[in-house]
This record gives structure tokens, C-alpha cells and sequence, in this order.
């Protein structure tokens, strides 16, 4: 999935230890996290920012920087005489470690073999405010909403082996399409049109080091196929987790590097775009606080660039978030 816009990115750890089942214990389980921060964005894509961009248009936006709070949180309820069918909603923790964060409502089941399957619907992982015309300069852009829907199908532990594949095919939908309206012919502004489909696949595989201790590599392709050719692309790319739990102290560190072929030369820029995207996710959490074991400090710092040959199109983002957590 896409990482989602700045907000609520990342405030839990991987549940890298499996226990037998799918939870502790039958019946409802979840979690509650209320966090605060600030975020730092620089992309020239952000209705976050100034609405007017100023001549000339090639050239990297301007940053803002803004204070989040809010709640996150998981319900689950969970069945069987081995606790093995689940129903839940909310953001997962696997996500969350890593800088993805979206709401999913699915259903998982565990087999005798420790193989985890999951079917989920997302309804807000490309839900976001966006520009309705990007190119425009020295005139105020006019926002619009970018939806659509995403179902998403995960096999985890394979035979109970390390290794997961996850799945997912999202659909985006622009309300007012107005991309080159300005200046540019009908045949141009086709060639910029932004809805689309999206697949995705990725493969991980955890590799444990020692107690408490451990990896997580993971490849990741995506495919976007959308209406205009110069929106169209295709990525490739590489994530590694790291994680230490030691005692009430877990730290899970994410670094990712991908890569971005797009299909046709963009009419606005004159030139194919081709983008480069890295940033590292470090997220801690301190548990039993005040002597609860259901209670957790949680904080998570982020860092995300996407260094483009078509300088309008540069973004960055830095993240540090602070908070607690709750477990029922």
C-alpha cells in the first residue's frame, strides 16, 4: 500500500513473536493509542500547503510544518477451539511499524499448519484531499477528493515458515479532474488524467538472529495503470526491518528504498518521469508503565524523500510522534 498522508503514520511495533492462535484470548481484544506530534511536509502535491504556487513551476515546493494529535486503534473478536478465526477492524500493527496507515476491515484464519490468511477491505487507504489542477501558477488550485476502494489478500507464515506474501489491488477516482486544463490540449490532458488502477505484491521473510533480536527483508512491486499514460508507472523496491525486544523496551527500525518507472513523457515537463523514494521509520515503545501491563509508551520518528528527475515532483517529509497505548 501507499504510504498514507502524514497524519497518524506509525505508532505501534510489529508483532514479530507468534503465540498459538490469532490472539491471547477468545472473545473481543483490541488496542487504543492516543498520540500527538508534528509533521514537516515539502511537496508541491500537498493541499496542506500554500493553494497558489508561484512561477516557475519546476521547482521544488515549499515546507510546512503542523501539530498532529488523535486516536488510533484495532477491535478484534476472536473464535474457535483454537482461535483460529478472527474478525476485525481498525489499523494493524504491521502496517503502522512500517508508515502505512489505513483503516481495514477484514477476516483472518489460521490452519493446523500456522499458515494465516487474510482478506480485508480498506475504504481509506487513497482517500485524501488533492489538488483538482497541480500545474497551475500565480492563481490559487482549488482542491478536490481523490477516493476510491482497496481489498487486500495476505498469506502469512507460510507452513509456518518465516515467509508472507501480501496482495492488493486498490481503485482511484478524482471527483474534478482538472490536470492541464489550463494550457494544455484535450490529447495533453488525457495523457495526465489520474485515476487508476493499483496492484501490488509483496514478499517478506523474518529472520530471527538471537532472542528478542531480528530481521525482516521484504521486496515490493507496484502497478499503477492509469487513464493517462504519463500518470502510469511501474516500482520496484526493498524494505528491511530490524527489531530488538528486550525486557519492556521494543524497537522496531524500517528503512526502505524504491523505485519508479513511469510509462509516457509527462506534456507539462516534456520529459519521463522517474523517481527515486527512501526513508527509515523508527518506532519505540516502553510497556507497563505505572506498573499496567496493558499500558505502553509508544514514539515514532520518520523520514521519507522522494528525489525525482523532474524537480516538481521533489517531496520530503519528517515525522516524531509521542503517546500511550492501550491493550484490552
Amino acid at each position: 500500500m501507499n504510504i498514507k498522508h502524514h497524519a497518524l503514520m506509525g505508532f505501534a511495533l510489529l508483532p514479530m513473536f507468534a503465540h498459538a492462535g490469532l490472539a491471547e484470548h477468545g472473545g473481543i481484544s483490541g488496542e487504543i493509542s492516543l498520540i500527538g506530534g508534528v509533521v514537516s511536509t515539502d511537496s508541491n502535491l500537498s493541499t496542506g500547503g500554500e493553494a497558489t504556487k508561484n512561477s516557475p513551476l519546476n521547482r521544488s515546493g515549499n515546507r510546512e510544518t503542523d501539530s498532529i494529535f488523535g486516536p488510533l486503534g484495532s477491535v478484534a473478536f476472536t473464535w474457535g477451539a483454537g482461535l483460529n478465526h478472527q474478525v476485525f477492524a481498525g489499523t494493524t500493527r504491521e502496517d503502522i511499524a512500517v508508515g502505512t496507515i489505513a483503516l481495514e476491515i477484514g477476516y483472518k484464519y489460521e490452519f493446523a499448519s500456522g499458515t494465516q490468511v487474510t482478506a480485508a477491505y480498506l475504504p481509506t487507504v487513497v482517500s485524501e484531499e488533492v489538488w483538482a489542477n497541480p500545474y497551475l501558477t500565480d492563481t490559487a488550485r482549488s482542491e478536490t477528493d481523490k477516493s476510491g476502494n482497496a481489498y487486500r489478500l495476505q498469506v502469512s507464515r507460510i507452513g509456518g515458515s518465516p515467509l508472507s506474501l501480501d496482495f492488493a489491488y486498490a481503485q482511484t477516482e478524482i471527483d474534478n479532474e482538472q490536470s492541464g486544463t489550463s494550457s494544455f490540449s484535450p490529447t495533453e490532458q488525457n495523457q495526465l488524467a489520474r485515476e487508476g488502477d493499483s496492484f501490488y505484491t509483496k514478499a517478506s521473510y523474518r529472520q530471527f538472529l538471537g532472542r528478542g533480536l531480528g530481521v525482516a527483508p521484504a521486496v515490493v512491486y507496484i502497478k499503477h495503470d492509469a487513464d493517462g499514460d504519463a500518470m502510469s508507472y511501474q516500482s520496484i523496491g526493498g524494505e528491511l526491518s530490524y527489531f530488538s525486544f528486550a525486557g519492556r523496551n521494543k524497537i522496531v527500525l524500517t528503512g526502505k528504498y524504491h523505485v519508479r518507472d513511469y510509462d509516457a513523457i509527462h506534456p507539462v515537463f516534456e520529459a519521463t518521469r522517474e523517481d527515486k523514494e527512501y526513508g527509515a521509520f523508527l518506532a519505540y515503545e516502553y510497556g507497563e508503565i505505572f506498573g499496567l501491563d496493558s499500558l505502553s509508551f509508544i514514539s515514532l520518528a520518520g523520514y521519507s524523500n522522494i528525489d525525482s528527475n523532474i524537480d516538481f515532483y521533489n517531496a520530503s517529509q519528517y515525522l516524531f510522534s509521542l503517546g500511550v497505548s492501550y491493550k484490552f
